[in-house]
C-alpha cells in the first residue's frame, strides 16, 4: 500500500512537470497581453489629453482672435491722426479758395527768383512738394492761371506697412483749359481729371517729408473719345493762357 501510494505521487508530480513549460508559457503569454492592455490604456490617455490639450488651445486663440478684431474694429472707427491732420490740410485749402486768399508769394520769388506759376501744363501730371504749405502755394497760385481749377478729395488710404508711413488721398480736379491756336484762336477745353497725392510721413511724427502730386489729364470724364484725348495732349505741348 506504500509503495503504491508513493508512485502515484511520483506520477503526479511527474505529470505537473511535465505541463510546466505549458503552463509558464500561458502565464508569460498574459502577463504580455497584460502589458499590453496597459501600454494601450496610457497611450490612449495621453491621447485624449494631448487632444484636450489642443482643443483648449484652439478654443484659446479663438477668443483672442475675437478680442483683436474687436480691437480692429474700435481702431478703424477711430479716425488716425495723418489722415486727420491731411482732411484738416485739405479744408483749410478749400477755405482758402472759397474766400479767395491769394497766396504770399514773396519768400518764394526771393528764394527761387520767379513765382510758383506752372509754365506747361504737363507739369501738372506730376509735382514733388517737400511741406504741405509749399503744396498749398503752389495750387492757390495755380488757381489764378485757370478760369476752372476745383479739387475735390473722396477718399483717403493709411498705408503703415513700414517706414515711411503714407497717407494717399485721391479726387478729382475739375480742370478748364485755355490754350492758344493759330488758326482758330483760343480755345477753352474742361475736363474732370483724377487726382492722386500721396503724402509720406515720418515714422512716429506728423511731419511731411514729401509729397507726391499725380493729376492723369488724359484720362478725365470728358475724354470719352481718342478724339478728344488727342486735344488734350495737344494742350500739354502748348502754352497756357494766363489771366
Amino acid at each position: 500500500m506504500a509503495v503504491s501510494g508513493i508512485q502515484q505521487n511520483i506520477d503526479k508530480l511527474q505529470s505537473l512537470t511535465s505541463s510546466l513549460p505549458a503552463l509558464i508559457a500561458k502565464w508569460k503569454k498574459a502577463k504580455r497581453k497584460e502589458q499590453c492592455r496597459q501600454a494601450q490604456a496610457k497611450f490612449q490617455k495621453r491621447k485624449r489629453e494631448k487632444l484636450q490639450a489642443l482643443i483648449d488651445s484652439i478654443a484659446s486663440l479663438n477668443r483672442e482672435i475675437k478680442q483683436l478684431k474687436t480691437r480692429k474694429a474700435k481702431i478703424m472707427k477711430q479716425p488716425n491722426p495723418h489722415v486727420r491732420l491731411i482732411t484738416y490740410f485739405y479744408k483749410a485749402l478749400q477755405a482758402d479758395v472759397k474766400e479767395q486768399q491769394l497766396p504770399d508769394v514773396r519768400n518764394y520769388e526771393q528764394t527761387y527768383g520767379c513765382t510758383p506759376a506752372l509754365q506747361v501744363l504737363a507739369d501738372l501730371q506730376r509735382e514733388e512738394f517737400d511741406s504741405m504749405e509749399s503744396l498749398k502755394l503752389h495750387w492757390l497760385w495755380y488757381r489764378l492761371q485757370f478760369r476752372q481749377f476745383e479739387l475735390s478729395i473722396t477718399s483717403y488710404e493709411c498705408l503703415v506697412a513700414g517706414e515711411p508711413v503714407i497717407v494717399k488721398a485721391s479726387g478729382s480736379l475739375r480742370l478748364g483749359i485755355e490754350c492758344e491756336d493759330k488758326r482758330l484762336g483760343t480755345k477753352r477745353h474742361v475736363n474732370v481729371c483724377p487726382v492722386l497725392q500721396q503724402f509720406e510721413f515720418e515714422i512716429g511724427e506728423q511731419i511731411v517729408r514729401r509729397i507726391t502730386s499725380e493729376v492723369s489729364l488724359v484720362s478725365g470724364e470728358e475724354q470719352a473719345s481718342p478724339m478728344a484725348a488727342v486735344n488734350t495732349l495737344s494742350f500739354l505741348s502748348r502754352g497756357l493762357c494766363f489771366h
